[in-house]
C-alpha cells in the first residue's frame, strides 16, 4: 500500500468525494471492510449519508432500548376505505413493524458513543406517507424514545441540538405519535435545508415554528407542504417565512386554501435579500400578488414559480401580479419564470380568457428571462408574429419558451414560421420552444434564402399545431434548424395499444388527416436532416431576414 493512504487526513479527503448515491454507499461500505487504515474514515463518511435516527437510537447501550413487533394501527381514516372483507390476515393492516422502545430513563453515561457518531451526521428524514402500506420490515421510533431523550436534554446529559452538524432535515411523520414538537431537538445553528409536512394532528407546530426562528438564523432552503390549512395554521407558516431572512429558496404548498401572509408586509425591513428561489403553490392570484409585494425587496432571485390550484387568475389578476413582478427588486436578476394552473379543462371548450401582449407586457420588462414555461387555461389566440417579435427583443437571453394550451385549434396561436424566425434571429442562445400554432410558410413569403441557418435551436414542440403543407414545412425546418428535433401530440391510428380507449375527438377526421401530416412531417424532416448533414454547409454564414 502506497505511504500517502497511510495518512488520515489524506484518506479523509478521499472519502470525503463520495456522493450518498447507493453506489457510492455500497464503496464506501466495501472501503470499509478493506483494511484497519481505511475503516475509520469510510465508516465515518457513511454516517455523513446515513439518513436513519433509528440507527443512531441503536448506539444507546443495548440495555437500554429494545425492539418490539407493533401491529400497525395508526391509519387516518381518509387514507383508504376499509371494507370488512378486506380485512384479512394478509391485509396491509394486519402487517406489523418494529419498534424501537427504550426499557428505562437514560443516564449521562450512555450519551458517549451516540455522541461520537451523532456529530457526523449531515442528514436527517422522517418519512412515513399514510398511503404507503410497505411498511414490513420497516424499523421506527416509539414516540416514548423521543420523551426519554427529552428529559435527559432538560437534565443536561447532552448538548443541544442533538446533531450539531446536521444540515438537512426532512420531517415527513404523517402518523405514529411523533409530531413537530418532537423534531425541534434537531433544529441548529448549521440546518440550512428544512422540508416538512403540516398535517393532523397540530402539535407542536408553533412551538416548532418559534424554536425554527430562534435557533436556526441560517437556514437557506425551506419548503412547506401544509395539508391542513387553516387560517390559524396560515398565519403560522406566513409568521414563519417573513421571520427567515437569509433564506435562498422557498417552496410552500397549500391544499385547496387561500394562503395570506396577513398584512406582515409593513411589519419587515427588506426581508428575503438573500433569495434565489421561489416556488409556491396557492388557490388564487391575489394570494401570489401578496407574496411577489413580500419578496419583491430581494435583489438576487433567479428562480420564481407561482402554481394557481383551484381558481384560474383574470387577465386584470394576471397582469397585477407581472406588474409587481416588474416593480421588484428582482425585475432584473429573474432568469426564470413559471406559471401555472391545476384548473381541469378539456379541448373542445372555449376558454374564457385570451394571453395576449397587453396582459403579458409587464413580464416584457424582465430583460434577463432564460427560460419561460407559462400552462394556464387561456387561449393563444392572442399570439401573433408581432407579439412574438417583441418577446424576441425584450428576451435576448432566452434558451427555451414554452408557452401551452390544452384548448382547440381556433384558440392556438396565431403566429407562423416566421414568429419562429423572429425569435430564433434575435435570441442566439434559444434552444426549445413550444407553442401550438400555425405551422405553414405564408403564401406571401418567398422561400428563405439557403444562407439562413439557425444550429442552436434543437427542440420544437408544436403539440396538435394545425399543418398544410407537410412537404414545404419539413423541408423549411431541416434547412434553417438542421439540428432540430420535432415533437408533436398526435396519436397515430394502428400504432399502439390504445385505440379503443381514442376520445371523440381524436376518431375524427380532421385529427386522423392532422396525425398523418405530421408523421410525414418527422420522416421528411428526419431524412432530410440525415440528408443535409452529409453536405458541406458554411457555419460563418449570419441569419436573414425571412420578411
Amino acid at each position: 500500500m502506497h505511504l500517502y493512504l497511510q495518512i488520515a487526513e489524506i484518506l479523509t479527503e478521499i472519502f470525503s468525494s463520495y456522493d450518498g448515491d447507493k453506489e457510492s454507499i455500497k464503496r464506501l461500505y466495501s472501503l470499509a471492510l478493506v483494511c484497519k487504515i481505511f475503516h475509520e474514515p469510510a465508516r465515518d463518511a457513511l454516517w455523513r449519508f446515513q439518513r436513519s435516527f433509528v440507527t443512531l437510537v441503536k448506539m444507546f447501550p443495548e440495555d437500554l432500548w429494545d425492539e418490539v413487533e407493533d401491529p400497525v394501527m395508526a391509519r387516518p381514516r381518509a387514507a383508504v376505505n376499509i371494507t370488512a372483507a378486506s380485512h384479512s390476515e394478509t391485509s396491509p393492516l394486519s402487517r406489523s413493524r418494529t419498534v424501537v422502545t427504550f426499557k428505562r430513563p437514560l443516564l449521562p453515561s450512555d450519551w458517549a458513543r451516540f455522541q461520537l457518531y451523532a456529530k457526523l451526521m449531515e442528514h436527517l428524514s422522517f418519512g412515513q406517507s399514510p398511503y404507503d402500506w410497505s411498511v414490513s420490515g420497516r424499523r421506527e421510533l416509539s414516540p416514548s424514545v423521543f420523551r426519554a431523550i427529552q428529559n435527559s436534554l432538560d437534565l443536561c446529559h447532552f448538548d443541544r441540538p442533538l446533531l450539531q452538524n446536521l444540515t438537512t432535515f426532512t420531517f415527513k411523520q404523517y402518523f405514529g405519535g411523533i409530531s413537530l414538537r418532537d423534531a425541534c431537538v434537531f433544529l441548529g445553528l448549521r440546518l440550512k435545508t428544512l422540508d416538512f409536512a403540516i398535517s393532523r394532528p397540530l402539535d407542536g407546530l408553533r412551538t416548532f415554528a418559534k424554536a425554527l426562528k430562534a435557533g436556526c438564523p441560517a437556514i437557506e432552503h425551506l419548503f412547506v407542504s401544509n395539508y391542513q390549512p387553516s387560517d390559524r395554521v396560515n398565519r403560522v407558516v406566513s409568521d414563519l417565512v417573513c421571520s427567515l431572512s437569509s433564506l435562498r429558496a422557498v417552496r410552500i404548498f397549500v391544499y385547496s386554501f387561500p394562503m395570506s401572509l396577513h398584512n406582515r408586509v409593513s411589519l419587515m425591513v427588506l426581508p428575503f435579500l438573500a433569495m434565489r428561489h421561489l416556488d409556491i403553490t396557492i388557490a388564487s392570484t391575489a394570494s401570489a400578488v401578496e407574496y411577489l409585494q413580500v419578496t419583491s425587496s430581494s435583489s438576487d432571485l433567479e428562480y420564481l414559480s407561482i402554481t394557481v390550484d383551484r381558481i384560474p387568475p383574470t387577465p386584470a389578476q394576471l397582469r397585477a401580479a407581472l406588474t409587481v413582478m416588474q416593480q421588484s427588486g428582482f425585475c432584473v436578476t429573474l432568469t426564470t419564470f413559471v406559471l401555472g394552473d391545476r384548473v381541469t379543462s378539456a379541448g373542445d371548450f372555449i376558454p374564457l380568457h385570451a394571453l395576449d401582449a397587453q396582459t403579458l407586457s409587464p413580464l416584457l420588462q424582465c430583460r434577463n428571462l432564460q427560460d419561460i414555461n407559462i400552462h394556464i387555461s387561456y387561449g393563444h389566440a392572442g399570439i401573433d408574429n408581432s407579439f412574438l417579435k417583441e418577446m424576441a427583443s425584450a428576451w435576448p437571453c432566452l434558451r427555451s419558451l414554452g408557452l401551452y394550451s390544452c384548448y382547440a385549434h381556433p384558440w392556438h396561436a396565431k403566429a407562423d414560421l416566421r414568429g419562429l424566425i423572429c425569435l430564433a434571429q434575435n435570441c442566439h442562445s434559444l434552444e426549445s420552444v413550444s407553442l401550438q400554432f400555425d405551422v405553414s410558410l405564408p403564401p406571401t413569403a418567398t422561400y428563405p434564402d439557403k444562407a439562413i441557418r439557425c444550429e442552436w435551436l434543437t427542440q420544437l414542440e408544436v403539440s396538435r399545431s394545425h399543418i398544410s403543407d407537410p412537404l414545404a414545412v419539413a423541408t423549411f425546418l431541416a434547412d434553417v434548424f438542421p439540428n432540430l428535433t420535432l415533437y408533436h401530440e398526435y396519436y397515430t391510428p394502428g400504432t399502439g395499444d390504445f385505440e379503443d380507449e381514442l376520445s371523440e375527438d381524436e376518431q375524427s377526421p380532421e385529427y386522423i388527416e392532422m396525425a398523418k401530416r405530421w408523421k410525414d412531417v418527422v420522416q421528411i424532416l428526419n431524412a432530410r436532416k440525415q440528408e443535409l448533414s452529409q453536405s458541406l454547409t458554411n457555419r460563418n454564414v449570419r441569419m436573414q431576414s425571412l420578411i
